[in-house]
């Protein structure tokens, strides 16, 4: 059979893709070169045509995992007016919708754990990425210093990972709802400005709640 220019790289980004979804979904172990050929309707002999290893495929879906990652943020950074960045990103990240498509999603919750005890080139996709994320957010006029990033990132990729994890979906709705309002409602204490904090949106703010100073205001306050 005669293909067109082009096809094997086009398998190969097939394959990628496939595996890095399933990464983010089931751990970077779950990668089994026949299975993944079989799913892609392609002999396991084929796997070396594209790869040099499974660890070279493993590698390259981290990757792609920790790009896509990148991409999202940007998108959303890219759908805000100046000043805003925050705000989207946070809409996008801390929902249900993001919290129940792991094999699509953000790959610091799903993968961040698995991190410490991979290769090298993993460790360094990873570092890269995660500094892009912050940088999307450090970046924006008026927007938090670098240091002010890392802590939010840090908050709400840990709030999406207990939200994944807890197995009562109340409680996980809660968990998310509570780190956006800490994020977003007391956005002046975080960025250390002092414009009024964002109104939390009726959807996502638990019946009742308090609001309270934000953590970092109280014990740690970071500044640029």
């Amino acid at each position: 059979m005669r293909y067109e220019k082009g096809h094997g790289a086009g398998t190969s980004a097939r394959i990628v893709d496939s595996a890095s979804a399933r990464i983010r979904e089931r751990g970077i172990e779950s990668i089994k070169v026949a299975g993944l050929m079989k799913s892609a309707g392609l002999t396991h002999g084929g796997f070396y045509l594209h790869f040099k290893s499974r660890r070279d495929l493993i590698e390259r879906a981290f990757a792609r995992a920790m790009d896509g990652s990148v991409q999202q943020w940007r998108k959303a950074a890219d759908r805000s007016n100046p000043g805003e960045r925050l705000l989207s990103i946070v809409d996008y990240y801390l929902t249900d919708r993001h919290r129940d498509d792991i094999a699509n999603g953000c790959a610091l919750p799903s993968l961040g754990a698995e991190v410490t005890r991979a290769g090298v080139g993993i460790k360094r996709a990873f570092s890269n990425g995660l500094r892009e994320m912050i940088d999307v957010l450090s970046e924006d006029v008026n927007g938090p210093s670098k240091r002010e990033a890392i802590a939010i990132v840090s908050e709400i990729v840990g709030a999406l990972l207990l939200a994944r994890a807890v197995d009562q979906p109340e409680f996980s709705s809660e968990i998310m709802s509570v780190a956006r309002e800490y994020v977003m409602g007391n956005e002046a204490q975080v960025l250390g400005t002092t414009k009024a904090p964002r109104k939390v949106s009726a959807r996502t703010k638990r019946p009742g709640a308090v609001k309270r100073p934000f953590a970092a205001d109280r014990r740690y306050r970071l500044r640029s």
